[in-house]
């Protein structure tokens, strides 16, 4: 989220509360962007806990942003 025009969730709550009311429908176009279905195994989801899922908007381009980082340590 380096571009200044990007605002980051964890730094404004109006787009946490945003990013949350839409929750479903970004995850139905992340799901669209992969063809509509996807398996994930459980061990997978459990080993995700070193990662942190940052979220962010661009208000002029109209996009969210979505980048997975290894938490530190």
């Amino acid at each position: 989220m380096t571009n200044p025009k990007r605002r980051a969730a964890a730094a404004d709550p109006e787009l946490q509360r945003r990013i949350e009311a839409k929750k479903d429908q970004l995850l139905i176009a992340f799901l669209n962007r992969l063809g509509g279905s996807l398996e994930i195994p459980v061990e997978e989801v459990d080993g995700s806990d070193a990662f942190a899922l940052l979220m962010g908007a661009d208000e002029d381009a109209r996009t969210f942003t979505f980048r997975v980082e290894r938490k530190e340590r």
